[in-house]
């Protein structure tokens, strides 16, 4: 891995410090392109509370505010509500599907693009990102 090429993971904690998911942050060739996926999990006895949307605005404050991506993307199983609803409230758009093979079975997931543009106006809550300077040469060359 290097800067054309990278993949960041997060935990997401309580407060109390429990464990409660994950989010990540990938790019492929992001000097050039500025593009990123991100993908988010959240343990279902934390679903409906708003903090799967918290993460993922801190995901994307660090993608955007302080790397400089010009677009983030994300893919949804189509039955999964919860997570079309997050994506949805953060501003992502309909950019097609995809198909992937889990064993003898297709399973469809819509694909979602979210531009800076797009971003500009999202309602954000307060997010602190430390430590980015000190790495910022491992993202962006």
């Amino acid at each position: 891995m290097g800067v054309d090429n990278w993949s960041l993971g997060l935990g997401v904690f309580a407060t109390s410090g429990e464990p409660l998911g994950m989010v990540t942050l990938r790019a492929k060739d992001f000097p050039v392109v500025r593009e990123v996926t991100t993908t988010s999990w959240l343990g279902t006895a934390h679903h409906g509370q708003g903090l799967g949307t918290e993460a993922r605005l801190g995901l994307l404050t660090l993608a955007f505010d302080h790397l400089g991506a010009e677009a983030a993307r994300t893919e949804v199983f189509q039955d999964n509500h919860a997570s079309q609803a997050v994506s949805r409230k953060l501003g992502y758009e309909s950019d097609g599907i995809s198909r992937d093979a889990r064993g003898s079975e297709v399973l469809t997931s819509d694909r979602l693009r979210l531009s800076r543009a797009r971003w500009a106006h999202v309602t954000k809550v307060d997010v602190v990102v430390d430590g980015v300077d000190a790495c910022r040469h491992m993202f962006q060359g």
